[in-house]
């Protein structure tokens, strides 16, 4: 006889708010992950990246931190754009996370939500989780999604059209090269025991009227790491470090327009220094990720510019703008001259992407060691990308060059000098840096940032350039700072660290267009002493279970003892390995069952119902019985029924 062995499931007490919240399981860790993942696969990664940050910030009266709660007041606010008629940003708020908080709420307080995911046995809610906990391991998943989302896009050459699990404006720079991957060191560990607040509405307990300690978005850099330093207890390093988030996203619900990196707002990377410090980049226009460069098919040159739109009342806000020193390109003719299609392309050299522009004072086209010419005129221009455009916000770019901001407006470089007066002018347009010597716009020229925190450690701007060039660097640094930031407003003690799920994990990233119920789950290694067995149906006509490769399924087959048609049990006892592929076996997310036997006249010997320890539910192929219809098994209330039922038995010699 072949045993198979059994699990238990224990229910939890309901969570109480301004009590620590319950321990998670490894199961409800990986069962919500397949969930925030599918919120991921929605676009939605950047909120749950921003909502930890956003909770974690201490009330005014320097109370709190993580609490589950945040303050409405602007938030679910359409923004209107327009001229001088918006209040000035002289600080963030919570508007544009409504959407995000009100999900996680449906997944906080339901078990099947959202509906093609695994269903859990109870609530986090009934089971005693904290909201708090909930947003920040959502956030900790956003970023493993958007990491691997960027490494898959590394292996795929940026073409969409080759995974349907990879997501638009993915666009990568190095595809393919080693420094194109984010590999940390280690994972961020989630832990729980954060507590809810108490003060809160009754219909909406996510929402309080506290308020938070919000940052200016519009001041300098040592303004900006004294905030941090203050409200998370962070270095010059953390604080460059945390700032690496705005990789992921773009700006959304508020008077600041576009992006940080130019179609490459569903990945995290860390291209956003690269941006920042001012890299020799690619400019990419379109979702299918050409790369354009000069004429000589070289990475362009970058520059960066003060700007402002004059949203709000004094003018602002002012941010930074980058451009690339580029070719029109071949791909879009919408952005073509007239002079591109005339001469620029036809009059291309060999292996010239664009004719190159003259040297000053020369008519001949430039060498490949010299300089345009002309920058604004010509073959070779500064461009953005239009409604795509790389923008940057003093408070970060000012951790790399030194100004200070006074009402709003930058100043100390040369080139700024006549900001605060464009800003004040009601009938004047965008308000822009000038270039030295003058001559329209151009970026102001500044000295780097020196500022050290603490005095002594290395100042800003190096940390942003070494941020730059070493990716795992980065990373690594963000994740220790991540989790700093989570513990906001709790001692060391107050917090559990959940358990290992990274070793042997089975987590496929959603296809995109199509809902699929593809989930986490841990692999277990098969038990040593666990002999490999054929699982069989009698209502399928003692067909065995199988994986049938050619359609990436689970389904019956006539018996054949080859590898794919062989199952093992799991060390655990709640797993059946298939021989072939070396993975579970997996229904609607759950690949961790009780296999209840089952006794009876006209029972087989060896029979069980397989109960998943998540869900509570048995894998039922009542469907696979009918005819046309559907060919996979799924997760339904247990009965016991001759269609739940399989039957253990050795291999056909």
């Amino acid at each position: 006889a072949v045993a198979l062995l059994q699990g238990g499931f224990t229910l939890a007490d309901p969570y109480v708010p301004g009590t620590p919240g319950a321990p998670w399981t490894q199961e409800e860790l990986l069962a919500v992950k397949s969930k925030i993942f599918k919120l991921c696969r929605e676009k939605k990664a950047a909120k749950l990246l921003r909502l930890p940050f956003h909770d974690c910030m201490r009330y005014t009266d320097g109370t709190g931190g993580c609490d589950g709660c945040l303050n409405w007041e602007g938030v679910d606010v359409k923004v209107k754009k327009k001229f001088l008629s918006n209040p000035n940003a002289d600080s963030t708020d919570n508007n544009g996370l409504g959407p995000i908080v009100r999900d996680l709420e449906k997944v906080y307080t339901e078990t099947d939500w959202p509906s093609d995911t695994i269903k859990l046995n109870q609530s986090l809610k009934a089971a005693g989780k904290s909201r708090a906990d909930l947003w920040s391991y959502a956030g900790i998943v956003a970023v493993e999604y958007s990491t691997q989302q960027n490494n898959l896009a590394c292996t795929v050459k940026n073409d969409k059209s080759k995974s349907s699990r990879l997501m638009i404006q993915s666009c990568v720079q190095e595809p393919e090269s080693e420094e194109c991957y984010v590999n940390p060191t280690r994972p961020i560990q989630f832990q729980s025991g954060r507590a809810d607040c108490t003060e809160f509405n009754p219909e909406f307990p996510y929402q309080t009227t506290r308020k938070e300690n919000q940052p200016s978005p519009v001041t300098d850099g040592p303004t900006t790491v004294q905030w941090f330093k203050e409200e998370f207890g962070f270095t010059g390093r953390e604080t460059a470090a945390i700032f690496g988030a705005h990789s992921l996203g773009r700006f959304q619900h508020s008077v600041f327009s576009y992006v940080w990196t130019s179609r490459a707002v569903n990945i995290m990377n860390n291209d956003y220094y690269k941006n920042i410090v001012g890299l020799d980049k690619w400019w990419v226009n379109d979702d299918k990720c050409h790369m354009v460069g000069d004429a000589y098919g070289n990475k362009p040159k970058v520059r960066w510019y003060n700007f402002s739109h004059k949203l709000t009342k004094r003018g602002g806000p002012m941010m930074w703008a980058k451009q690339n020193h580029v070719c029109a390109p071949k791909h879009d003719e919408n952005l073509w001259r007239s002079e591109d299609g005339k001469v620029c392309f036809p009059e291309a050299g060999p292996g010239q992407y664009c004719k190159p522009d003259p040297p000053t004072g020369q008519s001949r086209p430039r060498t490949i060691t010299e300089e345009d010419g002309d920058i604004k005129r010509g073959c070779e221009r500064f461009r953005g990308v239009s409604g795509q455009d790389e923008m940057a916000l003093n408070v970060e770019m000012g951790l790399y060059l030194d100004f200070t901001v006074v009402d709003g407006a930058p100043q100390g470089c040369i080139g700024m000098e006549t900001i605060p007066e464009q800003m004040a002018d009601d009938k004047a347009g965008a308000v822009r840096s000038k270039p030295p010597g003058g001559g329209g716009f151009g970026p102001p020229k500044c000295e780097k940032q020196m500022l050290a925190e603490p005095a002594g450690d290395t100042p800003t701007y190096l940390i942003m350039e070494e941020y730059a060039h070493n990716q795992t660097k980065w990373i690594d640094d963000f994740t220790v700072t991540f989790e700093k930031m989570m513990r906001n407003g709790y001692a060391d003690a107050d917090l559990t660290d959940g358990p290992d799920i990274h070793t042997n994990l089975i987590c496929p990233l959603p296809i995109v267009k199509f809902k699929t119920p593809e989930h986490c789950y841990q692999l277990q290694a098969p038990a040593q002493d666990s002999p490999a067995v054929l699982i069989a149906s009698k209502k399928m006509g003692d067909k065995v279970l199988q994986y049938d490769a050619d359609n990436d399924i689970f389904d019956f087959g006539e018996v054949t003892n080859e590898p794919n048609q062989l199952w093992k049990m799991s060390v655990a006892g709640n797993q059946i390995i298939n021989s072939q592929t070396g993975a579970a076996f997996v229904v609607d997310g759950e690949a961790n069952f009780e296999f209840e036997p089952l006794e009876g006249e006209g029972v087989a010997d060896n029979t069980y119902v397989m109960v998943g320890k998540m869900s509570g539910l048995a894998v039922d192929y009542y469907e696979m019985t009918k005819k046309n219809g559907q060919k996979s098994f799924s997760l339904t209330a247990k009965n016991s029924a001759s269609y739940q039922q399989f039957y253990v038995m050795m291999p056909q010699l």
